[in-house]
């Protein structure tokens, strides 16, 4: 296992990465640290655990963090709650789900929509749930209201909460003003809330 690194080292790594183009280091760093990460999320789903379909999402993931010149890893900010190695994390715990998903487009709710919602989630204490079908049950709901959304919010909705985009790159896709899209996002949560009726 893996030494876990400082934040000084973490930068340094992720430094040359991003600037230099020499991913070797973070790979060999965080290879299974992925791994398992993918591995849980497939026994979380009660999905079947074969090796080259780990292994595959596993390169899923690496393809995640370098595509597009390295986007997810310039996404990270430091110092805004998790370290370098919880970031990797959500991005191969996503990169799981969304596998999954495709896999198998009608299973049950996955918990990434309890990521998806942060910003409502505390209103409706989903983690609180004692009863797993009623939370589900919940999500549904909320996954529902979505659809209501009037085009504009849902786009905004689904860049932000579900395509991880900042409101500044989605401003910038959309060629609108920054506060204009914070005042999108605030009224379709607001919106889905009513839909809801929580």
């Amino acid at each position: 296992m893996k030494k876990k690194l400082t934040p000084e080292e973490e930068r340094e790594i992720l430094n040359e990465c991003i600037v230099d183009k020499r991913c070797e280091k973070l790979s060999e760093q965080y290879r299974n640290l992925i791994y398992r990460t993918v591995q849980k999320t497939f026994i979380y789903k009660n999905a079947p655990l074969i090796k080259e379909e780990l292994e595959e999402v596993q390169q899923d993931v690496f393809v995640q963090l370098f595509d597009d010149d390295c986007r997810r890893l310039r996404q990270y900010k430091e110092g805004g709650g998790r370290n370098l190695a919880g970031w990797i994390i959500l991005i191969a715990n996503r990169t799981a789900l969304n596998h999954l998903r495709v896999k198998d487009p009608h299973a049950v709710v996955s918990r990434q929509y309890l990521m998806l919602f942060e910003d409502i989630r505390e209103e409706f204490d989903i983690r609180q749930e004692i009863n797993r079908l009623e939370a589900r049950q919940q999500l549904m709901k909320i996954i529902e209201a979505v659809k209501q959304l009037a085009p504009l919010e849902k786009k905004v909705f689904t860049m932000h909460y579900i395509e991880d985009l900042s409101l500044t790159e989605i401003a910038a896709r959309l060629n609108r003003e920054i506060g204009n899209i914070y005042t999108i996002k605030s009224r379709s949560v607001k919106r889905l809330k009513e839909f809801i009726g929580e």
